[in-house]
């Protein structure tokens, strides 16, 4: 046999169901179409449960800017005035938005047409209906209300409900990715494997749909929720028979996503490198070189159509020809100005970010690592399970490496966690199904429940005040103006207020020293380098007085501008500033409390501890 015939023998039984089967995944969800709406419908139901705050980027680096392409009105980041960041994402927010305002506007125009036929018939019917006259003149304001409200609705929940569709597919083909792995590692063609291969797709969907980290953060309006996603869909797609399926539309698929993941966040290369290299030493391996010819030309072939494409959405939003990247990995990994948002030890990710990650599958996973083996014993070039073992242990090494460590960067892992986790759950539930069944069935109840309990119950009720104060300034009917004296980047911004006839709205800022980027000494200037947040909190009366006019000023306003702050019509504030200097503060100063809302009963930041507070100021005072 030829070394091609024999690798056409290796290839089909490395993923048993093949590349037919990633195309079918559609003609799957159709077939057993309800486990895929009713995953639509429960992250659906998830997002409308996530009303609290988690992190900055959730609204500033992704619905803020989008919300200034469409709407002409917003404030943006440094990153985004220097051009670090790509706009890939939040376009999909700006499509949002333009649709919910062309929706609004519609509405309000059809309801406006209602009410120039009422009118008309009131007025030529019963010219003397004194009533009927009251109610028309009410009603000419209908058509802008509607529409102002229908606007802030959709400004609101649209991105809410396109994360969460857009998480139940990619967590259907992250499933699907799981039975892939299965049927190609452990499974043979007798029929009771066949009926294995389906059980893992369903345990998979519990262990997905359950997951703590899941529920929190799956629907948030983060890039690593939508990377997350893409992951899933992708390594779906891939190719996992080592180069055979390379001209197939589905890898085609898989290595577009691959590789605009990589223009969007250089670490995913950790990801799709590793498997890019696996598939080249295989096919090298086995003297497939017409096949390795194939794959270089389409490799570079979408690579171009990626780099293209992200280069068009970056010139929309930026005016200019840009390259994020490039400039994310100066920030990030070349300078030190990462440092700046703060550092964790070593392990951080290890101990923190994949148990919180992987939730009550921790055991499974831990497990899967150290036992879990294909049944035949194949190189680590054509055995998917061994490849992303691999790739597993390599990104938690890497961002172990980084000084500045968040738990979302071990998000995009989440797929290769539900497929070691998926098969060692099914592994070790039929192996003891005949003696221990029911001993197991706690484990696919209590904890699943728990773990979603607790998810929708701190998505809507802790840190929720940040998110509620911005709703609750979208509602008053006149605001001159707003200051935000609180760590900076505590709330949403206009994606969440969404008003433009405030004359002034601020919040105390925290840019990173951007002139230390390119210095040698960066890191030693860095730890003594003081933002405007972190002078607010080392010495907050000294701030206030240097800060800000006279607080007893009839005019909220300095006519020369002086100051770097002026006191505001609305002054919000956590409770925290309220007890160490505000409220005795603002005694006689014209300011009262207007209101009031419950945020954390605790926080890992002192200064964002308690409600957040909104005090009033009569522009007469």
């Amino acid at each position: 046999m030829t070394p091609q015939g024999t690798a056409r023998e290796e290839a089909k039984d490395i993923v048993r169901p093949r590349d037919d089967s990633v195309n079918d995944v559609e003609k799957q969800g159709s077939k057993r179409g309800s486990p895929l709406q009713i995953l639509i419908i429960f992250r659906i139901i998830n997002s409308i449960f996530v009303n609290s705050y988690f992190q900055p980027d959730e609204f500033w680096q992704s619905l803020e800017p989008a919300h200034v392409k469409a709407f002409g009105y917003g404030e943006l980041t440094w990153e985004w005035k220097i051009g670090l960041r790509s706009y890939v994402f939040p376009v999909l927010f700006e499509i949002v938005y333009r649709a919910v305002s062309l929706l609004a506007a519609s509405l309000g125009g059809l309801v406006a047409v209602n009410v120039r036929i009422f009118t008309s018939l009131v007025r030529s019917v019963i010219p003397g209906w004194k009533t009927g006259l009251e109610m028309v003149f009410e009603m000419q304001s209908f058509p802008r209300e509607i529409q102002e409200f229908a606007e802030y609705q959709g400004v609101i929940y649209g991105p809410k409900i396109m994360m969460a569709v857009f998480a139940a597919v990619g967590e259907w083909y992250a499933i699907q990715f799981t039975e892939r792995v299965y049927s190609g590692c452990f499974e043979d063609s007798t029929k009771k494997s066949i009926q294995k291969s389906a059980l893992v797709r369903k345990i998979a969907l519990v262990l997905s749909a359950t997951n703590f980290f899941n529920c929190f953060m799956i629907t948030r309006t983060f890039s690593n929720t939508f990377e997350m996603g893409l992951i899933g869909i992708a390594l779906c797609k891939w190719d996992w028979t080592g180069g055979q399926n390379v001209k197939s539309s589905s890898f085609s698929t898989s290595l577009f996503i691959g590789l605009l993941l990589c223009i969007q966040r250089p670490t995913n290369a950790f990801i799709w490198g590793p498997l890019g290299l696996f598939m080249v030493l295989n096919l090298l391996t086995n003297r497939r070189f017409k096949t390795l010819a194939q794959l270089i030309y389409k490799v570079v072939s979408i690579l171009c159509c990626v780099v293209l494409l992200t280069v068009m959405i970056d010139y929309y939003f930026y005016g200019e020809v840009v390259f994020p990247a490039l400039r994310f990995v100066k920030f990030n990994y070349i300078s030190a100005l990462s440092e700046f948002y703060g550092t964790a030890p070593w392990h951080f990710h290890l101990f923190q970010s994949v148990p919180l990650i992987a939730g009550y599958s921790l055991p499974l996973l831990i497990l899967g690592l150290f036992s879990l083996k294909s049944v035949e014993k194949r190189s680590l070039f054509n055995d998917p399970l061994k490849q992303i073992k691999v790739i597993i242990l390599l990104n938690i090494a890497v961002f172990s490496a980084v000084g500045h460590k968040e738990f979302r960067f071990m998000y995009s892992l989440q797929p290769l966690f539900l497929m070691i986790s998926s098969i060692v759950s099914l592994k070790f539930f039929t192996s003891t199904k005949q003696q221990h069944a029911h001993s197991l069935e706690w484990y696919f109840w209590i904890p699943p429940f728990v773990s979603v309990v607790v998810a929708m119950s701190l998505t809507s009720l802790h840190e929720t005040g940040v998110v509620e104060v911005t709703k609750y300034l979208h509602g008053i009917p006149k605001v001159d103006s707003v200051g935000f004296v609180m760590p900076c980047h505590s709330t949403p911004w206009q994606s969440h207020i969404h008003r433009n006839d405030t004359q002034s709205l601020w919040s105390i800022t925290c840019d990173p020293p951007l002139h230390l980027l390119s210095d040698p000494e960066a890191r030693e200037k860095l730890a003594h380098y003081m933002d405007e947040s972190d002078r607010l909190y080392e010495d907050v009366p000294k701030f206030i007085y240097q800060n800000f006019p006279p607080v007893f000023r009839k005019n909220l306003r300095s006519p020369d501008k002086k100051w770097p702050h002026e006191w505001p019509e609305y002054l919000v504030i956590f409770e925290h500033l309220d007890d160490l200097f505000m409220r005795e503060f603002l005694e006689d100063t014209g300011y009262s409390e207007e209101t009031r809302f419950f945020n954390t009963l605790s926080h890992w930041d002192s200064k964002r501890a308690g409600s957040v507070i909104v005090y009033y100021k009569p522009p007469w005072f």
